[in-house]
């Protein structure tokens, strides 16, 4: 993927949907704050109704400004990256634990299905930040009692994320590597909408291709097939 400064335009725009995103959990900071200071603070349950929302905005915004770095950093291309023999089948395993905590949280099941040991010629970090974008986002579009698989193989090496989550309609599919799309913003509060852009991202940088089947109801799969 040959990199190339923004136009004007594309900064513009880039700039307004920044602040559109921004804009909105700070806005409701301040008036959680408010709402505080103007007597909800002697009621003790109330009080911490208020906090524990706050609590979450300001993660929604640390989590908001941590994709805006890794997105900003990205832009330096493939020239700048560091390449070096990556096991993925050990990045895989070291994901899953990251994220097993809040697999548990929803009572959701977490399966790594290898083929064999492979190595990868790939930035170690980048590779980590698909995998735990992708795990996570199918963590949160999967029901209590549903199971997120993490396949890796080859050659050629391939890494897959499916879940049995509620899966999507197929309108859908080419919009969700979006820069701040979300299918269905009810159920990805507090989502930056910036995961899977940043995923596409760190794909095409790799010169790898990244594909995506999903139903409604039955749930979805990302497969990345490496060169």
């Amino acid at each position: 993927m040959e990199s190339r400064p923004l136009t004007e335009e594309e900064h513009n725009n880039w700039i307004a949907e920044v602040s559109h995103e921004l804009r909105l959990p700070l806005a409701n900071i301040k008036l959680l704050v408010e709402t505080l200071i103007d007597g909800a603070v002697e009621d003790p349950v109330t009080a911490m109704r208020m906090l524990n929302r706050t609590k979450e905005e300001v993660t929604r915004l640390q989590n908001l400004v941590s994709d805006l770095l890794s997105h900003e950093k990205l832009q330096g291309g493939r020239d700048e990256m560091r390449f070096a023999p990556v096991d993925i089948v050990r990045r895989a395993q070291n994901v899953l634990e990251t994220t097993a905590e809040m697999a548990e949280e929803k009572g959701v099941v977490l399966k790594l299905a290898i083929e064999n040991g492979f190595e990868l010629s790939a930035n170690e970090e980048q590779i980590d930040q698909v995998l735990i974008n992708l795990v996570e986002n199918a963590i949160k579009f999967t029901p209590a009692g549903g199971s997120v698989t993490v396949r890796a193989g080859g050659p050629p090496p391939y890494l897959e994320v499916e879940d049995s989550g509620i899966g999507m309609a197929e309108a859908e599919i080419p919009k969700i590597f979006q820069r701040f799309y979300r299918v269905d913003r009810g159920r990805t509060r507090g989502s930056t909408g910036l995961g899977l852009s940043i995923v596409k991202h760190i794909v095409d940088l790799h010169g790898a291709k990244i594909a995506v089947t999903s139903k409604e109801g039955l749930g979805s799969k990302f497969r990345i097939d490496f060169p």
